[in-house]
């Protein structure tokens, strides 16, 4: 296993096993099965490589901890894309085998950032804003819709297509089948991690999502611009 998680006080916190370069060997294999084309060695790494492989990284973990889940990502799986692509970061969805009653959405936004403090992070905070907003193409009906003619007219699946129309609400009180990732990456030993987290959930819970319903996770790796560069690169 190339990461190990802990749960504390509400909030998962990843980091590499047994170290961070074990973590980043895997991450390089799983660039190369995707068939990445690196960037040059001399080449830089924009900040929306950084946000995309960021990205990856998460999605990489989330493989094994959403394992019989439909996983839908979009920039992970081209994270040096020099553009990042509009909708959510990464999402989850399980159809319960016994009951559509049982049915969850997990919606997993995403921030990465190598800086010397966590305030970038606070950035989750709009991303679930936007869940409810006037921009009618951020909405979660929108995205859910998204999902939807996915299921249908993609995967052939037009009753698992409904049963994601059903997981949706009017108001985050309402949505109790919705669940909410909210993900920081950043480098290890920088500021505090958790209660940086936890400050993101109390905000989010602020516009009316029940605390129950977000799960905060802090993905920590050494010398993070080094190591995003390093991958960018193709380098170990």
């Amino acid at each position: 296993m190339a990461f190990k998680n802990t749960a504390t006080n509400g909030v998962k916190m990843h980091t590499g096993d047994p170290h961070c370069d074990a973590a980043h060997a895997t991450l390089l294999q799983g660039l190369k099965a995707l068939g990445t084309n690196f960037i040059g060695p001399t080449e830089t790494i924009s900040n929306s490589q950084k946000g995309n492989l960021g990205e990856f990284i998460t999605f990489q973990i989330a493989r094994g901890v959403f394992g019989p889940h439909k996983k839908y990502a979009g920039n992970a799986l081209a994270p040096l894309s020099r553009i990042s692509g509009a909708g959510l970061d990464l999402t989850y969805v399980y159809l319960d085998p016994t009951s559509a009653l049982n049915d969850l959405i997990f919606i997993q936004e995403i921030k990465t950032t190598g800086a010397g403090n966590l305030s970038y992070l606070d950035q989750l905070v709009p991303d679930y804003k936007k869940l409810f907003s006037t921009d009618l193409n951020l909405t979660l009906q929108s995205r859910l819709q998204f999902l939807q003619n996915k299921l249908e007219y993609e995967e052939g699946d037009p009753a698992a297509a409904l049963r994601v129309a059903n997981l949706g609400a009017t108001t985050p009180q309402a949505c109790s089948r919705v669940k909410l990732v909210p993900t920081g990456i950043s480098s290890m030993n920088v500021g505090a991690p958790e209660s940086k987290m936890l400050s993101v959930k109390a905000s989010i819970s602020a516009f009316g999502w029940s605390s129950t319903n977000i799960e905060p996770w802090h993905i920590a790796l050494s010398d993070l611009e080094d190591r995003l560069l390093r991958l960018a690169r193709g380098q170990s």
